[in-house]
């Protein structure tokens, strides 16, 4: 659902907006810095699990394979394993590919019924469910032998987060980093955030009348690993799904329409040149190039775009939320989100692996270089407004905490939503080049969407 082609929805799936840029970290950060906050997690955070009413120890001497996608949490939590190991006995092995080479090899090696790996990212939650690829976690949870929920403390994990990989009462995974979508801007461009989305076109109008820039950059490449996402943001914001709750395609619902209309229009008058063939990347770079005045993605790409020694304008550019629409704000989020294996033969240590990663001291030691925290306290610590500026940090976690997963989650942990997204995306790119009309495009787009879903 990255910074990143993550959290992309890689052949059809999402993958996060935040997880392509695998290598980014937050402004003032590197791999010491990683090293660094390794050394005081073990000096300072050490009691903080010692005070957990687990026994650490009990599966100590097993050793379990993790497959990951690259992104800022894979780098982040790497150089902490030596303090896992540390306090359980359990070593853990990592895999990590590529996006592109994670989401096409993986699924072969679970259909396959291997124990192996025991975790592992998970880029489509409907295909991973209805192959009875996972474990539920719920179980785990209520486990007393290997869960202290006081120590724990899931209230402090942004609900979103819980709810996104949360399917009729059943969890089916942990999420491990959290992003929303956000208006990046250049405050001297566009001084004041839009309150509403005509307010949004008016602010990209006024900002191409300053100079050579353009108003806005979003993606809308016809790759359905890139515009479904930020697209999203405006088709909830107006009240739409993409798939609803009753399981039905909403893509020619006056809300969906409309929000439609807005996205399109605002690249058509407003965005750059040849916009209609970009994704994540050619928008990014735009933006930290000076050429537009607003983008509107991922929480997660913060890192690159705030850093004045990568961002041409980080100093000058500030985050705004999302606008309202009729008095309500829905912008889309993505969770990155580790489950555990069905046939793992070690399920119970991979748990032990699951609670310690996404704990209050794992998730505090990781924000300040990831900026993908899934814990509201990690957001509130002095050490991430010191990496992103405490109106940015204030902006993300408000935004995060008040953001509702489920129609993303609608959406994603569908069967049938590679091949939705893949009509979207050619949709999308197709109104915004002018080869179709919003009407037709979306008309097109509710047919094959209606097929896919017959097609259970």
């Amino acid at each position: 659902m990255g910074p990143v082609s993550r959290r992309a929805f890689l052949e059809g799936t999402l993958a996060a907006a935040g997880a392509a840029a695998a290598a980014r970290i937050l402004p003032g950060h590197s791999r010491s810095d990683a090293l660094g906050i390794l050394d005081r997690y073990g000096r300072e955070a050490q009691d903080q699990y010692t005070s957990a009413r687990i026994n650490w120890k009990r599966y100590a001497g097993t050793t379990l394979a993790f497959a990951a996608s690259a992104n800022p949490w894979v780098t982040g939590i790497q150089p902490l394993f030596a303090e896992f190991t540390k306090l359980t006995g359990i070593k853990i092995n990592m895999s990590v590919l590529g996006e592109v080479e994670f989401v096409t090899k993986l699924p072969i090696t679970l259909s396959s019924g291997a124990g192996s790996p025991d975790i592992f990212m998970i880029d489509q939650l409907g295909q991973a469910i209805s192959a009875g690829w996972m474990a539920p976690i719920n179980p785990f949870l209520e486990d007393k032998k290997v869960t202290d929920l006081a120590w724990y403390d899931p209230s402090d994990l942004f609900p979103a987060a819980v709810a996104f990989p949360t399917v009729k009462g059943t969890q089916w995974a942990a999420p491990i980093t959290a992003e929303a979508q956000l208006i990046y801007a250049r405050r001297d461009l566009v001084p004041t955030a839009p309150a509403t989305f005509p307010g949004l076109e008016t602010a990209a109008a006024a900002a191409a009348k300053k100079g050579s820039t353009s108003g806005i950059v979003m993606r809308s490449s016809a790759d359905p690993s890139e515009t479904p996402w930020p697209l999203g943001g405006f088709v909830f914001s107006y009240g739409g799904y993409y798939i609803d709750p009753e399981g039905h395609p909403g893509f020619t619902t006056p809300k969906a329409l409309e929000a439609v209309t807005i996205y399109t229009d605002l690249l058509r008058k407003w965005g750059p040149r040849g916009v209609s063939d970009w994704g994540w990347e050619q928008s990014e770079q735009a933006f930290e190039g000076g050429a537009a005045a607003m983008f509107s993605d991922s929480s997660s790409f913060a890192s690159a775009i705030l850093n004045p020694t990568t961002s041409k304008y980080g100093s000058e550019t500030t985050l705004y939320s999302l606008p309202k629409h009729n008095g309500m704000v829905r912008p889309n989020v993505w969770y990155w989100t580790v489950g555990i294996n069905k046939n793992s033969k070690n399920p119970d240590a991979a748990w032990l692996f699951l609670q310690w990663a996404t704990s209050k001291p794992t998730t505090a030691a990781l924000a300040p270089v990831t900026g993908t925290a899934i814990r509201s306290s990690a957001w509130a610590s002095p050490a991430i407004a010191k990496a992103l500026g405490t109106e940015a940090a204030g902006a993300i976690r408000t935004t995060l905490m008040e953001a509702n997963s489920q129609p993303m989650a609608l959406a994603w942990t569908n069967a049938n939503w590679s091949t939705i997204a893949t009509s979207v995306a050619q949709a999308i790119s197709s109104i915004v080049s002018g080869g179709s009309s919003v009407r037709s495009a979306m008309n097109q787009c509710q047919n094959a969407a209606v097929a896919a879903l017959k097609n259970k």
